[in-house]
């Protein structure tokens, strides 16, 4: 890959969007039904001025499941029918700026084996960058900067 098209990529380039978020006290089974349903292999947990207070990807919901078992889903029952997302958020959470380069986000989420990471302004959450769409810019970059018909 081209230094020059490396230090050129922001994290911006490849942000996305975030499809899903929840609040901390988003009952859990909403969370795991949401996760399931729309086959989300994560979803960042917010606080009321959208900043990041956690991420629940499906290595936390399994490892809850296994556990304690799914939520209940009947009204009335103790323990896990009354978790919410943040019993079970993992509370650290690594977050990049979108003027950040592309390049060090990219090391990062391979140094610290993760496949997705928030994106946020101003302590607000903007987007969510993953490994797929870093690829994506990497290539589309390399492909726009690359004269047509030369190959690698």
């Amino acid at each position: 890959m081209n230094i020059e098209l490396q230090a050129r990529l922001r994290v911006e380039d490849a942000t996305e969007s975030v499809r899903y978020q929840v609040r901390a006290d988003t009952p859990l089974q909403e969370v795991l039904d949401m996760m399931v349903r729309e086959g989300v292999r994560a979803v960042p947990v917010v606080g009321e001025g959208l900043e990041v207070l956690g991420i629940i990807t499906s290595g936390d919901a399994l490892a809850q499941v296994l556990k304690e078992g799914p939520p209940e889903r009947s009204v009335g029952r103790d323990a896990p029918a009354d978790l919410t997302a943040r019993a079970i958020m993992t509370r650290t959470v690594l977050c990049v700026s979108e003027d950040q380069r592309l390049s060090d986000a990219a090391r990062m989420m391979v140094s610290r084996n993760v496949e997705q990471l928030p994106v946020v302004r101003d302590g607000e959450l903007i987007g969510i960058i993953t490994r797929d769409g870093i690829l994506k810019a990497l290539h589309r970059g390399d492909a726009v900067r690359r004269p047509e018909g030369e190959r690698e």
